[in-house]
């Protein structure tokens, strides 16, 4: 009990001490601005940038998410197959592969259970177990993460068309 008393009664002397430090010697921070040495302005002895443009390929089951020039995410629900399911919307149909969809500059390529996303020189993969949906504003993806079983995890993200081709 002693030693509680102890490091109660040296924190209360320890606090009274910066407090009466702190008012005594008047300690203020302040803050000013300072004058610039110049105005501020473009830096002309840079040459511009050319940067290149660097090229995606791989695996990315978000392909569509990450291409905001052909499809924009609307919505996206996460869970089991079942509960994932019950979010399709409605009057969707179910697209069957082998099929080829054009959004904006971007081609996807229905094959199986995966898909491939083409813009420009970028190749992307979506990875099985990938099914789409065509409904008359975009399309709909669902896809697991590879079993069959009605409780492995699935994503469904619903996008907006931003402008079809025929």
């Amino acid at each position: 009990m002693l030693r509680y008393f102890a490091v109660a009664a040296l924190l209360v002397v320890g606090t009274f001490v910066a407090v009466t430090a702190y008012h005594r010697y008047s300690l203020r921070i302040r803050v000013a601005g300072g004058r610039a040495t110049m105005a501020p302005r473009p830096n002309a002895s840079e040459t511009p940038s050319r940067s290149t443009q660097l090229v995606l390929r791989g695996d990315a089951p978000w392909a569509l998410s990450a291409l905001p020039e052909c499809l924009i995410q609307v919505q996206e629900w996460k869970g089991t197959m079942r509960y994932v399911r019950s979010h399709i919307p409605h009057g969707a149909s179910a697209i069957a592969p082998p099929d080829v969809l054009h959004y904006g500059d971007c081609t996807i390529a229905i094959h199986g259970d995966e898909a491939f996303v083409q813009r420009g020189k970028d190749r992307l993969r979506i990875p099985p177990l990938a099914r789409f949906y065509r409904m008359e504003s975009g399309i709909a993806l669902l896809r697991s993460t590879g079993c069959a079983s009605p409780a492995c995890a699935s994503v469904l993200r619903v996008y907006a068309s931003v402008r079809s081709q025929p």
